[in-house]
């Protein structure tokens, strides 16, 4: 018996106000008309405004609504509730969700990576939508749910340009050129509407950029998933993980890990590297001016920074994939396989609470 295809899910996130909704009926107006959607709604009110909304813009369309409460924690079975009733009621060609302005999205990707759901489901592209007029508004540049969407995002799409200035639209794209890891891809749109084609944007490890000196911006260009041939000439085939991949231009030299998702870190051994990089002669890193990755630990998922000689780590949201990169200023490039070693040590093993893997 053939198992059935997975369901494609996309994330719609964004900040109160920012177009969400709208979006979402552009998306839904633009559909394939041979295509059955559904589209779970949640709401930070008890009334569902939203919902009522979608469910008027036309037939071949599930709207779930999830009204009070937020779908986006892990604990909630409000969103295996929703999503269960829609498959069995008709199985969808895709589903749409759209998280409360206020809620933290990485829940929802920690929930559909469960291995019963991602059977059942597969997590395309996160669409996050930016107004740029809110850079300049403490009490959105400071939430921890906005600057969360802005780092789970796959697209970032700079909403509503046509009522911001340009100073703000140039500023909104330089912070969104700027995000580590780096945006597949960047949009510009009014009234929410962006091309369809995003929602299966590319996002095989393999189209991953290679780490730049000076430079975080890695521009990918949208690609449909289904069929894209990856640039070994070979389609759909996973990639062998982990991928690295280096860099040298004018005494700059760089190099970048990426794991698989599922790969687990042990936090403390993470720590414990960069916190080495104050003696980088010892790794072979003389030279070494920057250092920053995203971990999947046992703990969570963290950023770690290394800059100014100063080691830190913070809380991230990003959920596609672990990555490390470093940028060293030298005549020659460093032996990449000494490093490599060393972060290959800070995995843990399977089935251990907090053992590494050997390197």
């Amino acid at each position: 018996m053939n198992t059935p295809a997975r369901i494609p899910v996309n994330l719609v996130t964004g900040f109160l106000g920012v177009g969400k909704t709208t979006a979402l009926m552009k998306l839904l107006a633009n559909k394939p008309a041979d295509e059955y959607w559904a589209v779970v709604v949640n709401e930070f009110g008890e009334v569902g405004i939203d919902g009522a909304t979608l469910s008027a813009s036309g037939g071949n369309l599930d709207v779930a609504e999830v009204p009070g409460g937020c779908i986006c924690c892990t604990t909630s079975p409000m969103l295996r509730t929703a999503l269960g009733r829609i498959v069995k009621a008709r199985r969808p060609d895709r589903i749409l969700i759209e998280p409360s302005g206020l809620g933290h999205p990485a829940g929802i990707v920690d929930l559909l990576r469960e291995p019963m759901l991602a059977k059942a489901f597969e997590l395309r592209a996160v669409v996050t939508l930016l107004d740029p007029r809110h850079l300049d508004d403490a009490r959105y540049t400071s939430h921890e749910t906005w600057r969360a969407q802005l780092e789970l995002a796959d697209v970032v799409v700079l909403n509503k340009i046509d009522l911001a200035s340009h100073v703000e639209l140039e500023r909104a794209r330089q912070m969104a050129q700027a995000l580590y890891p780096a945006k597949p891809a960047v949009v510009e749109a009014t009234q929410g509407a962006f091309d369809p084609v995003l929602l299966d944007l590319e996002l095989d490890a393999r189209r991953w950029g290679a780490a730049a000196p000076r430079s975080d911006a890695h521009a990918l260009a949208p690609t449909r998933r289904k069929g894209a041939v990856q640039p070994d000439g070979e389609a759909g085939d996973a990639p062998a993980y982990p991928l690295r991949k280096s860099q040298s231009s004018l005494g700059s030299h760089s190099c970048g890990w990426v794991f698989a998702p599922e790969t687990v870190f042990v936090s403390y051994l993470v720590a414990d590297l960069f916190e080495a990089f104050g003696a980088s002669d010892t790794l072979g890193l003389i030279g070494l001016s920057r250092a920053k990755g995203v971990f999947h630990t046992e703990r969570d998922w963290y950023r770690f920074d290394w800059v100014d000689g100063m080691p830190g780590a913070t809380l991230s949201a990003y959920r596609r994939d672990s990555r490390f990169e470093v940028i060293v200023d030298s005549e020659t490039p460093p032996d990449w396989a000494v490093l490599e070693a060393a972060l290959l040590a800070t995995v843990m093993k399977v089935g251990a609470a907090d053992s590494p893997v050997n390197p």
